[in-house]
């Protein structure tokens, strides 16, 4: 048997909508980041994705 649709082994990080914090930041590991304002504009005019906001929350974690 052979599968459709493949699960991938890495969640992907995702910009979702909460009710009451906003746009955020949906982390692989299950954290959630809220973004700042710049960071919601950015969003809205797709000039950056929640790959590249990923990147830069673990390089502050890491640190």
């Amino acid at each position: 048997m052979s599968e459709a649709n493949p699960v991938p082994e890495y969640r992907e990080s995702r910009i979702e909508e909460e009710p009451i914090l906003g746009r955020v930041l949906a982390l692989p590991d299950g954290r959630i980041q809220p973004l700042t304002w710049f960071e919601r504009l950015l969003v809205s005019l797709h000039l950056i994705s929640a790959k590249t906001l990923e990147a830069r929350y673990f390089k502050t974690q890491g640190s």
